[in-house]
C-alpha cells in the first residue's frame, strides 16, 4: 500500500454507523457470514454444549453493609444476573433489580452499583445497550422504591462514593459545559444531594483538568477526608502519570492539597484507612510497594511517606484494609498468593489457596469482621470464599458448577524464548490423555498491553474445544502486568513490536515442540488482543491457519479520535507526534494489508454499540482484507447488535456468539 493510499484512507466512510451505505455493507456482511456459519455441521452441537455449560447458577462476590449483603446471582434459566439483598449472611435473598424484566430483547444491563454506608440506599447504573454508557438511579433498599434522582447517561456518569449519612454522593461525569461530541472526556468530580436535580450538582474537583485527564475519588470512613486521584499523559512524551490530592472536608475554606506529584510512568493508588494515607506505587519498586503517611501531615502539605510493605518477589495486584489487618494479593509467576499483614506492615500469615490459580476481588467493610474474595483456576470453577477475621476461619460462601468432569482437564505452565531471548511463560490447557503428536488443534490466546495480566481462569467457552482434543494456550507476553512495571513498559509505545514478536514466537514454539502444526493452529484475542491478532496475521500471513479478532483496534493512526481512545496514548503512543506516527504506521494492521497477499481465514467480531473500541476498526479492517486477500480462506465479520465492548450480555445471545466463534475454529482447523 503506497503512502498516498494511506493518506487517502479509502474506507474512512465506514467510521459512522449511521450512514446508509455502512448499514447496507453491514447487511451484506451479515448475509455472507450467516451463510458460512449455517453450513458448518458442528454448529448445532456446539450451541447445545454451550447452552448446557452456561445454563448453571452463578453467584457474584457479596458486598456487606451493616449486616446487609448485596450480591449478584443468576439462575441457570435466566439470561442475566439479578441484584439481591439479604439480612444476614444466611438471610433469604430479596430481589432489588432484575434486568431480565427491563427490556424484551435483554439489552438493558446493570452496570456499577454502590450501597450507601448503612445499606439503606442503593445507587446503580443501567445501560440500554450493555456498553459503557449508563444512567445512575437511586433506590430505597427497604421499600424497593426508586427515588426521583437520575443522572442521564449522556454524561457517562460513574465511580461514586456515598457520604457518611447517605444524603448524597460524589461521582464522576462529563462536564456539561464542554462539547457533547466528546462525552467520554472532560471528566470532573461532582456532588449530588439526594432529592435535587442533576443540573444543580456541585462541581467539586477538576475545573482545570485537561480534557483527557481521568479523575477518581474516595472518602474516608469517618467522612472527613476526600482523596482524589488523577491520571493523565505528558503532552511531550505521551507517558502516563498519576497525582493524588487530599482535602479536609471539615474545613470549608481549605482547598485540595497535592500529596503525590506526577512523575512519568509512575502510578499511585491511594487508600484512606483510619488516620493514615496508604499509597500503592511502582515508584522505586517495579513490582509495587506500599507507602504510608499520617493524614494530618499529608493534608497540611508536610508529606513524609515511609515504606510500610516493601517490594517483594511477586507483583502487588490488589490490597484490602479491614480493621487492624491488611490483605495483599500478589502475582508470582502469573498465579496468585494472598498474604495478611498488620497495620505496622508486619507479615502475619498466608491465606492458603486450593491450588495454582487466580485470587482477588476483595470485598469488605473498612471496620468489618470479614473479607470476601474469589478464586478460580483452569480446572476449578469460580469459588467465593469468606474469611471470618474473628475466628480466623476460611469457608466457601458459594461455588459455581463446572458442568463437566473437571478431572478430565490437565494444565501446565511452560516457558519459551522470544525473538530477543526473553523467556515468556505460557499456560497450556488440554484433555488428559491427548496424544501430543504435532497434530493437535490449538488456539493461542494473548493480550499484551495496558498492564493487564492473563492469570489462570475457569473459561467455559473453551471446554467443547478442549474436550474435542484441542489445546488452548495462553501466552503471558510483554505489555501485560504479569511481572510489573518493566514487563509492561517492554511492550509499550516504541516497544510494541516486542508484543507481536512474543506472540509469534509462542506460535512457532508450539509448532516446533510438536504440540501442533500450522494447519491446526489458530490465534485469538480481543480489544488490544484484537490488535495483536490482526498485527500477527499481517506480519506473518503464513504462520497460522486462522485468526479470531474480537473488538480489535486496527487503525493506529486514528484510534485516539473516537470515544476515550485518547486515554490509550500512554500505551500506544501519540499518532499526532511525527516520530511516533511513523512507528505506529509501521505496524498498524489496517495500513499494512498488502494487495495480493494470501491471508489466513479471519473472523472479526464486534458490536454495533461498542463505545470503547469504535466498530469502525473492525469494519475497515474487514473491508481492506477482503479487498486484498487472494487466498481461498474467508474473511468474515460478525456484528453483535445492541451490545457493547464485552459483546452479548444475555446468556442466550452469548451462547450464539460462542457457537459461531468456535464453529469457525472447528471448521478452519478441520475438527469436524
Amino acid at each position: 500500500m503506497t503512502t498516498n493510499a494511506i493518506t487517502e484512507d479509502k474506507y474512512r466512510w465506514m467510521e459512522s454507523n449511521e450512514k446508509p451505505e455502512v448499514q447496507e455493507w453491514l447487511k451484506q456482511q451479515s448475509e455472507t457470514t450467516g451463510k458460512y456459519l449455517d453450513g458448518i455441521p458442528v454448529r448445532k452441537e456446539l450451541r447445545e454444549q454451550f447452552q448446557k455449560l452456561f445454563s448453571l447458577d452463578t453467584v457474584g462476590t457479596p458486598a456487606p453493609r451493616k449486616g446487609l449483603y448485596f450480591v449478584m446471582k443468576r439462575r441457570g434459566d435466566q439470561d442475566m444476573s439479578v441484584l439481591y439483598v439479604s439480612e444476614g449472611i444466611s438471610g433469604i435473598p430479596r430481589v432489588l433489580i432484575d434486568p431480565n424484566t427491563l427490556s424484551e430483547d435483554k439489552t438493558v444491563t446493570i452496570k456499577q452499583w454502590r450501597p450507601s454506608r448503612d445499606g439503606k440506599l442503593l445507587a446503580y447504573g443501567l445501560s440500554n445497550a450493555g456498553n459503557d454508557k449508563f444512567a445512575i438511579y437511586v433506590m430505597d433498599v427497604v421499600t424497593g422504591v426508586k427515588l426521583s434522582d437520575e443522572i442521564p447517561d449522556d454524561f457517562y456518569p460513574s465511580f461514586l462514593s456515598w457520604n457518611t449519612d447517605g444524603t448524597g454522593f460524589w461521582y464522576r461525569k462529563h462536564d456539561p459545559r464542554m462539547p457533547m461530541s466528546e462525552a467520554k472526556l472532560y471528566l470532573r468530580i461532582y456532588f449530588h444531594a439526594l432529592g435535587s436535580k442533576y443540573q444543580d450538582d456541585l462541581l467539586v474537583f477538576g475545573e482545570d483538568l485537561e480534557k483527557d485527564d481521568y479523575p477518581g475519588m474516595t472518602i474516608s470512613q469517618d467522612g472527613r477526608y476526600m482523596l482524589v486521584e488523577v491520571g493523565g499523559r505528558d503532552r511531550r512524551s505521551g507517558k502516563w502519570w498519576n497525582e493524588i490530592y487530599l482535602r479536609d472536608l471539615a474545613l470549608s475554606d481549605v482547598k485540595f492539597v497535592k500529596v503525590m506529584a506526577r512523575i512519568p510512568d509512575i502510578t499511585y493508588d491511594g487508600r484512606l484507612h483510619r488516620d493514615r494515607l496508604y499509597v500503592i506505587t511502582n515508584q522505586d519498586a517495579p513490582r509495587m510497594q506500599i507507602l504510608e503517611m499520617d493524614l494530618n501531615d499529608a493534608v497540611s502539605g508536610h508529606v513524609i511517606p515511609k515504606v510500610l510493605i516493601p517490594e517483594g518477589k511477586g507483583v502487588i495486584d490488589e490490597v484490602a484494609f479491614v480493621g487492624n489487618k491488611i490483605f495483599v494479593a500478589t502475582l508470582q509467576n502469573v498465579y496468585s498468593a494472598i498474604h495478611e499483614y498488620n497495620l505496622h506492615g508486619d507479615f502475619v500469615s498466608e491465606v492458603v489457596l486450593p491450588s495454582i490459580g487466580s485470587a482477588g476481588g476483595f470485598s469488605c467493610e473498612k471496620e468489618g469482621e470479614e473479607l470476601f474474595f474469589s478464586f478460580e483456576s483452569f480446572a476449578i470453577p469460580r469459588t467465593i470464599y469468606r474469611l471470618d477475621l474473628v475466628k480466623n476461619n476460611l469457608s466457601i460462601f458459594a461455588q459455581m458448577e463446572a458442568g463437566f468432569d473437571v478431572e478430565m482437564i490437565e494444565t501446565k505452565q511452560v516457558w519459551y524464548p522470544s525473538k530477543d531471548g526473553t523467556q515468556i511463560p505460557m499456560f497450556l490447557v488440554y484433555k488428559k490423555g491427548v496424544v501430543l503428536d504435532g497434530n493437535n488443534p490449538t488456539v493461542l490466546y494473548g493480550y499484551g498491553g495496558f498492564n493487564i495480566s492473563l492469570t489462570p481462569s475457569f473459561n467455559k467457552g473453551i471446554i467443547p474445544f478442549v474436550l474435542h482434543g484441542g489445546i488452548y494456550a495462553i501466552a503471558n507476553i510483554r505489555g501485560g502486568g504479569e511481572f510489573g512495571k518493566e514487563w509492561h513498559e517492554a511492550g509499550m509505545q516504541k516497544n510494541k513490536q516486542n508484543v507481536f514478536d512474543d506472540f509469534a514466537e509462542a506460535a512457532k514454539w508450539l509448532i516446533s515442540s510438536k504440540y501442533t502444526r500450522k494447519e491446526k493452529l489458530a490465534i485469538e484475542g480481543g480489544s488490544n488482543g484484537g490488535l495483536l491478532v490482526t498485527a500477527i496475521v499481517i506480519q506473518n500471513p503464513g504462520l497460522v491457519e486462522a485468526g479470531i479478532a474480537s473488538v480489535p483496534v486496527t487503525d493506529m493512526l486514528r484510534y485516539h479520535l473516537f470515544f476515550g481512545g485518547v486515554h490509550w496514548i500512554p500505551d500506544y503512543g501519540d499518532p499526532d507526534n511525527e516520530e511516533m506516527r511513523k512507528y505506529l504506521l509501521g505496524y498498524s494492521p489496517y495500513h499494512n494489508v498488502k494487495d495480493g497477499e494470501k491471508y489466513p481465514a479471519m473472523l472479526i467480531v464486534t458490536s454495533d454499540n461498542d463505545d470503547r473500541v469504535h466498530p469502525m476498526h473492525s469494519y475497515k479492517m474487514t473491508a481492506r482484507l477482503q479487498e486484498a486477500n487472494t487466498s481461498k480462506y474467508p474473511i468474515l465479520l460478525r456484528v453483535e447488535l445492541k451490545a457493547g465492548h464485552g459483546g452479548a450480555s444475555a446468556i442466550t445471545k452469548y451462547v450464539e456468539e460462542q457457537a459461531d466463534v468456535w464453529s469457525f475454529v472447528f471448521d478452519q482447523l478441520k475438527m469436524l
